[in-house]
């Protein structure tokens, strides 16, 4: 039937007006910048939230309560930072016990990813390969940020407000809050005696620390705290929160309270009792090679606030201002030996009073907690030195550049990696040779060193800052080939000769990457 003109009129402007609502709600929902969850109970809408992983920069996941969590880069992500032993796992261990937040294990993967693009940015070679490719600072700014939301929201449970513990991102805060601008950091910030005591007492290996001198680990500590208070300062109070570790321990509900209210998370009693929260569904999952795994399956307590007391040399006691000007700049007293950090709340003392009561009862809840097969014990010693790899925050001109340490020796308590490379190379250029065999030989050797140094290389495009750090990585094995020696009953090869084939072999690499 044909309508009449003024009816089929009508019609038009009817089906014009569905489709420009239809755009607008559309683009509406597009648009959404928080996290937010739908129940999808029934398997029909469970099936198309499945379906419907990733819409732009969008990510869906699905949780165990049937719940589809929506992140994008505009949530107010969580990122806990500051030099490693200044309480960052107590602090993510609290956040973890809060039904609406996930923190999790660390990830070690982001702050590698972030000072992967600062290498391309700073060596001149690579900034203009990705000139060439196309590749401009906002198509390089996306990818990485949905690197870094896929590692987020996916290596845990989901929960409507996700946080991630990896220390050294602070280094880079001011991209984090490029990447995700309604991000927030917390800083935790330890009285620097106690964090250096805390790493040479546990023997945490960590790259550029001589673990055999308080001086020069306080030098080091000042160094990168001084790096991650600045990068706070740039953000901002309104992005960047300092935590002192002293007193989240001494006054926790206080503290958790203004935390809380800093990153707009309702309040909850369950953050003051983590504990009781340790590797539950849902709640504070723990790393059995994670260092401060031991410690926070216990209460909020006072054990360690002042262990360090009574330790440090005494020269480096009385230097102490010199040697660490941060520790006045952050507010502690560097004469005071003990500080006075203040009056705890009663039920904290209560708390340490318990533990000291029953140390036995906590050592076996720490074994049990933590026990490892042999294969995880001999992963997490590979490991180890990963897990704390802070070099290029620590020291940006540092020699001991070389991380591959459990690699070649398995004495995890040594600090000075070079050391552990020094018994490697004893081993090939101590080894006798003869006539028949020494060219084979040699052969052999500058093919392991070029292997070698390939591994270095890529681990330093990862970890460290600028090119020329590859510089210092060779001139630290010349200095420590020139100790060797090459000896056969008729050859001798002088320590130069080897030294001059490397530099070849070395120059040749690096034209080749």
């Amino acid at each position: 039937m044909r309508l009449p003109y003024r009816n089929k009129k009508t019609t038009l402007w009817v089906m014009f007006a569905i489709v420009v609502v239809t755009m607008f709600l559309f683009k509406f929902t597009e648009l959404r910048p928080m996290c937010f969850f739908r129940d999808e109970s029934s398997p029909a809408a469970s099936a198309a939230g499945q379906a419907m992983m990733v819409r732009g920069d969008e990510k869906y996941v699905e949780g165990d309560n049937q719940k589809v969590y929506s992140y994008n880069r505009e949530m107010p992500l969580i990122f806990i930072g500051g030099v490693p032993r200044s309480g960052t796992t107590l602090m993510r261990a609290m956040l973890d016990a809060h039904p609406d937040v996930r923190c999790g294990q660390e990830t070690r993967v982001i702050p590698r990813i972030l000072q992967l693009r600062s290498h391309w940015l700073k060596s001149e070679k690579e900034s203009l390969r990705l000139v060439e490719a196309g590749i401009t600072k906002e198509v390089m700014n996306s990818a990485i940020a949905q690197f870094c939301l896929e590692i987020i929201a996916k290596h845990g449970d989901p929960a409507p407000r996700l946080c991630n513990k990896d220390p050294l991102t602070l280094k880079m805060g001011t991209y984090v809050i490029e990447l995700f601008p309604n991000a927030k950091f917390l800083f935790m910030v330890r009285d620097g005696r106690a964090t250096v005591h805390s790493i040479i007492s546990r023997k945490v290996t960590i790259t550029g620390f001589d673990l055999t001198s308080y001086r020069q680990c306080m030098q080091k500590w000042n160094h990168a705290i001084e790096v991650m208070h600045d990068q706070c300062k740039e953000i901002g109070k309104e992005r960047c929160m300092m935590v002192y570790y002293e007193q989240l321990v001494l006054h926790p509900e206080e503290w958790m309270r203004k935390i809380l209210d800093f990153l707009d998370v309702p309040w909850n009693d369950s953050v003051l009792h983590h504990e009781e929260f340790i590797n539950k569904p849902g709640g504070v999952p723990l790393s059995k090679v994670e260092r401060s795994s031991d410690q926070v399956i216990k209460p909020v307590n006072l054990e360690a606030l002042s262990k360090w007391v009574g330790n440090i040399p005494e020269d480096v006691v009385r230097d102490m201002a010199d040697i660490a000007p941060m520790l006045s700049v952050l507010g502690y007293d560097p004469f005071a030996n003990p500080p006075d950090y203040g009056k705890p709340d009663a039920w904290v003392e209560d708390n340490t009073s318990k533990l000291r009561a029953n140390r036995r009862l906590w050592e076996n809840k720490a074994k049990e907690v933590l026990k490892m097969s042999p294969q995880q014990l001999k992963n997490s010693n590979t490991d180890e030195d990963d897990d704390n790899n802070i070099n290029e925050t620590f020291a940006p001109g540092n020699t001991n550049i070389n991380t591959n340490n459990n690699n070649n020796n398995n004495n995890n308590n040594n600090h000075n990696i070079n050391d552990n490379n020094n018994n490697n190379d004893n081993n090939q250029f101590h080894h006798p040779v003869n006539n028949n065999n020494a060219d084979v030989i040699m052969q052999q050797h500058l093919q392991q060193q070029q292997q070698q140094l390939h591994e270095e290389m890529d681990q330093n495009n990862m970890q460290y800052e600028d090119i020329n750090d590859i510089n210092m990585l060779q001139q630290q094995q010349q200095q420590h080939q020139q100790r060797q020696h090459f000896t056969d009953k008729n050859v001798y090869r002088k320590p130069k000769d080897i030294i001059t084939i490397r530099q070849l072999n070395t120059q040749s690499l690096k034209e080749s990457i």
